[in-house]
């Protein structure tokens, strides 16, 4: 590639320049929440972030509970949860909540939705207690009817 074309080459931001993170297939859209889920249809997207939001804050605030819960990383936590998540809960505000349910815990990431930007932007994630959403109003439930997710290689995706 010439410095030419380099400096041509702009790479995918949010909406407070933080570039998006790619997903193991090199893509900026790590899963999708369609229609038929009840919420406005788009991509689910994660940014660099920082402190507050975003992989940055995921990390440094849930990136060794993730770890030690069989992730291998905190971005294939993401992943994971992004294209195999069953439920999604009414969060605080205007987030709502992605669970993979099922077993002593739930996987979970908080997303919001940025209409005009059309993406589900991840804020936070990590693994909670069955209790936390517990009480959290239903917006979707169902893995049998779930539309096709990208496909995975699988590697680092699923918990050891």
């Amino acid at each position: 590639m010439s410095m030419d074309s380099m400096k041509k080459y702009r790479l995918a931001v949010d909406e407070n320049g933080s570039p998006f993170v790619l997903n193991s297939k090199g893509s900026i859209d790590f899963g999708y929440i369609t229609e038929e889920m009840n919420l406005p249809p788009a991509p689910i997207r994660i940014a660099e972030g920082n402190d507050k939001y975003g992989l940055c804050h995921m990390e440094m605030r849930h990136g060794d509970q993730i770890r030690d819960n069989g992730f291998a990383s905190t971005l294939h936590f993401v992943e994971y949860v992004s294209q195999n998540f069953d439920r999604i809960r009414q969060g605080n505000t205007d987030s709502c909540l992605l669970e993979v349910t099922g077993g002593r815990h739930n996987e979970t990431l908080f997303v919001r939705l940025f209409q005009s930007e059309g993406y589900w932007k991840v804020l936070s994630g990590g693994v909670f207690s069955l209790r936390y959403s517990k009480k959290k109003k239903d917006i979707y439930s169902g893995s049998d009817n779930r539309p096709p997710q990208p496909a995975s290689d699988g590697e680092g995706l699923v918990p050891q």
